[in-house]
């Protein structure tokens, strides 16, 4: 009597589908940790109540660390000059548009020329969430931020989450979600 050993094809599907799912794992702890480890210091990072208050190139006032005991804060580090941000800006503009979204969207753009230049940009890719014009770079080397983009959501006036490089539009709102049940 002989053993039949080869598999059938539904039995080959099976290991590949459980092959999958075991690299999806692994992806993502070891992307999870790899940013953990590149952002250890933004997660230690604290908002002054001393902070002062920023001036938008429209000639809002904003002061974030005030500003996120009302609603949460997502703040976001870009540049015009960044690949990465041609990314992730219209997904942040989409959510400065969302009226059902509790949270104020504050942009803070490094190095990125005088604020006549940051108009034109804006309005040349259609974007009008508020902008921060850091082009000395003064708030993000006191901050020690040096990547862009780089997201940092504040509530209570304590960074609780944050995240640089490309983010999805599902992992931000996870995070944004993460932060309001908190």
């Amino acid at each position: 009597m002989s053993i039949n050993t080869n598999k059938t094809p539904r039995h080959k599907w099976r290991g590949w589908i459980k092959s999958i799912v075991i690299f999806m794992i692994m992806f993502t702890v070891a992307t999870t940790a790899l940013e953990a480890w590149r952002n250890r210091h933004l997660n230690q990072m604290q908002i002054s109540a001393t902070q002062p208050a920023f001036t938008t190139i429209d000639g809002q006032t904003v002061n974030i660390f005030k500003d996120s005991y009302d609603q949460t804060v997502l703040v976001y580090v870009w540049a015009t000059w960044c690949g990465s941000c041609k990314v992730v800006s219209p997904m942040i503009n989409w959510l400065n548009n969302q009226s059902w979204l509790n949270t104020k969207i504050v942009t803070i753009a490094m190095r990125s020329g005088d604020d006549r230049r940051l108009h034109a940009y804006l309005n040349m890719k259609g974007y009008d969430f508020p902008v921060v014009n850091d082009n000395s770079n003064l708030i993000t080397q006191e901050w020690k931020l040096s990547r862009a983009p780089t997201i940092l959501i504040i509530k209570d006036g304590k960074i609780q989450n944050t995240t640089a490089g490309l983010v999805t539009p599902p992992g931000l709102l996870a995070r944004l979600a993460w932060v309001d049940m908190k």
